[in-house]
């Protein structure tokens, strides 16, 4: 399977589900490939936007850097689609890096999506 292939997959999967759909196989991605998924995500954003998420995303040298990106990443989509969209994108990335930062820090991010949640309701 092509590599652009199955990243499109992983990142449909992710956004219909919020994680890959029960039973399907789909490989851990490697920090090229979450380049490229963090590229979908903001592909609906003005063409300002995706230029310079897109620098940024080719500079980051690291998990943890692109990880920080995040929240780049929201407030450009924000700005474009509106804070629940970016929200809902910007959470479609948290599975890409598990194995790539400590647990610690994907736990702590599923409590304050938790409480930002309550908010929006």
């Amino acid at each position: 399977m092509q590599t652009a292939s199955w990243i499109q997959r992983w990142f449909h999967a992710l956004r219909a589900e919020g994680r890959p759909e029960a039973g399907d196989s789909l490989p851990p991605l490697d920090l090229d490939s979450i380049r490229q998924v963090m590229a979908l995500v903001v592909e609906p954003c003005s063409a300002d936007h995706r230029m310079r998420a897109g620098a940024k995303i080719l500079r980051a040298p690291s998990a943890v850097e692109l990880w920080l990106l995040r929240t780049d990443l929201y407030l450009y989509l924000a700005q474009d689609l509106g804070q629940v969209e970016a929200g809902r994108r910007v959470a479609v990335l948290l599975p890409l890096f598990k194995g790539w930062l400590p647990p610690a820090a994907l736990r702590g991010q599923a409590r304050g999506e938790a409480l930002q949640e309550r908010r929006l309701h």
